[in-house]
């Protein structure tokens, strides 16, 4: 997930201890400065992203900051009377940026161990899929098993989920591109043998630009994709007490746009129409549970 669908391992890091100190330190829910006081008191809520479509990316035409993760959060600005605003970044840093309180949100992600330990996560906003994309012309890999896969050429996007699972390949000769567009041309081209993604993104791609040759395999194999729980998509804040009051609305919102039909209405706009995307998201607690 992404994502898409991204849609998500650990941010790469120069030290593992310094994201761990980004948590901390935070100052009290009461105090004045929080992150819901200071969205309020600036009237903008800002979101580490960058471009995952159709989570988030720029219309062609307007340059306008668009995708689902982006209408969401807009409308979730609106409710705190605030604008959103982009920060662009590639995704490997937006994580930090958060944890840094450079940004207020990151762009919906998959919870991981280790990104917990530097950012809190909202309630899941949507169910994800990772697949093996292949060239749809001269596929290069023909099944969607890690034996078919096995010292083959694989392309991820830098800091996703992805990474983690390509490198349970046995041989992979793998290739992390900084977005999810460097990694797809790569497959058309046949630079590399299979691409890693979560299904959102190659459907909209191929949507999008139909000159590109490439199609979906099958999902990645379960011996080497993280649990099925894991493949949902959170938006992260900040650590610690100076996110609470922001992610109780931050929740309250997302359940009630998930129940309402909300939600559904934002992803028919960018052809995500199967129910499968949002089955048992309003459902679903708050916190993540494996």
């Amino acid at each position: 997930m992404n994502y898409g669908s991204k849609k998500v391992v650990p941010v790469m890091m120069a030290s593992f201890g310094v994201l761990l100190l980004a948590g901390c330190g935070s100052p009290s829910a009461s105090g004045s400065n929080t992150l819901l006081s200071n969205v309020e008191t600036t009237h903008t809520l800002t979101i580490a992203e960058s471009a995952f479509a159709p989570q988030d990316f720029q219309n062609p035409q307007t340059k306008q900051w668009t995708g689902y993760d982006v209408d969401i959060l807009r409308g979730f600005a609106q409710t705190l009377g605030a604008h959103l605003q982009v920060e662009a970044m590639p995704f490997s840093s937006t994580i930090q940026a958060v944890a840094d309180k450079r940004a207020d949100l990151t762009i919906d992600i998959y919870y991981t161990k280790k990104r917990a330990q530097v950012i809190s996560f909202s309630r899941p906003m949507l169910n994800y899929n990772d697949v093996v994309a292949v060239n749809s012309q001269s596929p290069q890999v023909t099944s969607d098993t890690v034996s078919a896969l096995k010292g083959k050429k694989v392309a991820v996007v830098l800091g996703s989920e992805e990474v983690s699972e390509a490198k349970k390949i046995p041989g992979a000769h793998i290739t992390q591109y900084g977005s999810v567009a460097e990694s797809f041309l790569a497959l058309s081209s046949g630079r590399v043998a299979a691409d890693l993604q979560p299904d959102t993104n190659v459907s909209w791609a191929k949507q999008q630009n139909p000159g590109l040759h490439i199609k979906i395999l099958g999902p990645v194999p379960s011996s080497i994709a993280p649990p099925i729980q894991s493949l949902r998509g959170y938006f992260g804040v900040p650590k610690g007490l100076y996110s609470q009051t922001f992610l109780a609305k931050l929740n309250a919102y997302l359940k009630q746009i998930a129940s309402n039909g909300t939600e559904q209405k934002i992803l028919d706009q960018y052809g995500m129409t199967n129910p499968v995307f949002l089955k048992g998201i309003s459902s679903a607690p708050n916190r993540y549970k494996p």
